[in-house]
């Protein structure tokens, strides 16, 4: 089985009156038994009807600080966060047995949140946030032998993919309260300016080998682009 150890130091303080409160933590975490595909591997082999012929397991560890702002009071309020993290494996049997940086590993994680109300019942709010790529693994070089693409790749997860970020705007309009009934009209923009962030990347092959012409191309495949929505919420 899978189990983890993980340490934690924290320091927490409120000020100004419990207007604003903040904190700071380091951690460090110890994984075993960590499970991965061996080299070549895919998950649809059957590994001679034996799933377990095509895994390796190994240790993974993960440390770093994650720091917390918050405003709760107030017609502006509203909370920043950062985390500077690593997430490392280790697999005898993967990447010649060195260490490698896992695929969800992300040096920088930020998320801003902020909220002003204009008046008792109209609030505008506003999302940013920003994250490190993922890691992920690309051939490095390939070769044509017969007609067929062989490709070699470098250390494991030692590429990664663009940075992940996105803004969205909230307004949110609260209806006349009765001692029954409550409700709010919510309109909301996801992803405001568009960004193209990645979801994987794949190679596109034109043309051939047999001529000459091959054109090999890594394309980066993006989902949920601008998007607009409005809600209704009640309670009674």
């Amino acid at each position: 089985p899978q189990f983890a150890t993980q340490y934690v130091l924290g320091y927490f303080k409120n000020f100004a009156q419990n207007k604003w409160e903040s904190s700071v933590e380091v951690y460090y975490k110890d994984m075993k038994n960590q499970v991965e595909y061996k080299e070549g591997a895919l998950p649809k082999d059957d590994g001679g009807n034996n799933v377990d012929n095509n895994l390796t397991f190994g240790r993974g560890w993960s440390y770093g600080a994650e720091f917390f702002i918050k405003k709760r009071v107030g017609k502006f309020n509203g909370w920043v966060g950062y985390t500077l993290a690593w997430t490392k494996r280790q697999f005898d049997e993967i990447n010649e047995g060195k260490v490698f940086y896992a695929r969800y590993d992300r040096r920088h994680d930020v998320s801003l949140v902020f909220n002003y109300d204009i008046s008792k019942r109209l609030v505008l709010g506003a999302t940013w946030v920003y994250a490190t790529g993922n890691a992920l693994t690309l051939p490095i070089s390939r070769y044509f032998i017969e007609g067929q693409i062989v490709n070699e790749y470098g250390e494991r997860n030692s590429f990664r993919m663009d940075a992940f970020h996105r803004m969205d705007l909230a307004i949110t309009l609260k209806g006349k309260e009765t001692k029954r009934f409550k409700s709010s009209w919510n309109f909301s923009i996801y992803n405001v300016y568009n960004r193209k962030n990645p979801y994987f990347i794949y190679f596109a092959n034109e043309g051939s080998a047999f001529d000459g012409t091959l054109d090999i191309q890594a394309k980066q495949v993006s989902l949920f682009g601008i998007i607009p929505s409005i809600a209704w919420n009640f309670k009674f």
